[in-house]
């Protein structure tokens, strides 16, 4: 019984831990940019971009991870890919709602992002992604 949740609870702790990481460093970026920012605005500023890290992301990672997993995608660049893309055109999509991005400014944005998503998709990867179509039960590793 207890088997069965190997698999989706790494996926879980997975995307979580990509969450939260994505998460921590809008937060950061946030506290930068906010001077006099104490330890513990940091730590619910950090729940906070999580959250919205989570609702941004969790409908396109729900398709992407079932189809990684279901092809059994272990390499790392297609998360990284993945991520990075995801975060770039949520950049784009959460600055068109800011008055008249310039171009140099909305450049950047998009390409911290894309950065940042690639390496928090890395994190993914790390913790779920290369195992992704591993059925240890199937293959009597236990």
């Amino acid at each position: 019984m207890l088997l069965g949740l190997r698999r989706p609870m790494r996926l879980l702790w997975g995307y979580l831990g990509a969450c939260v990481l994505m998460g921590f460093v809008l937060a950061c970026v946030a506290a930068w940019t906010m001077p006099g920012m104490a330890a513990p605005e940091l730590f619910a500023l950090t729940v906070a971009m999580t959250k919205l890290a989570i609702i941004v992301s969790i409908l396109p990672s729900l398709v992407v991870i079932a189809i990684f997993e279901w092809r059994g995608m272990r390499r790392w660049y297609g998360y990284a890919i993945y991520g990075a893309l995801l975060s770039a055109v949520a950049s784009v999509l959460i600055s068109g709602n800011l008055e008249g991005p310039q171009t140099l400014n909305l450049i950047t944005v998009v390409v911290c992002f894309a950065f940042v998503g690639a390496i928090s998709a890395t994190v993914y990867w790390w913790i779920a992604g290369r195992f992704a179509g591993h059925n240890p039960a199937l293959n009597g590793n236990g």
